[in-house]
């Protein structure tokens, strides 16, 4: 048995706005442009985004 947790999308319903979904569709330029300034990390994936819409598990960052 794995001790690892599998952490879900924490908003399935806009998931298809979430950067992991768009790489998947293979939309690199929609990806590019929401990771421009990013200040959210996805928990999940590592993925960075300006919004935290964006991403699965977000949490904010600050920037130094």
């Amino acid at each position: 048995m794995s001790d690892s947790k599998k952490v879900e999308c924490k908003d399935p319903a806009g998931h298809w706005l979430h950067i992991c979904q768009l790489r998947k569709e293979g939309r690199d330029e929609d990806v590019a442009a929401l990771m421009k300034d990013p200040g959210h990390i996805c928990l999940n994936c590592n993925a960075v985004a300006k919004e935290a819409k964006n991403l699965c598990n977000p949490s904010p960052f600050s920037k130094a």
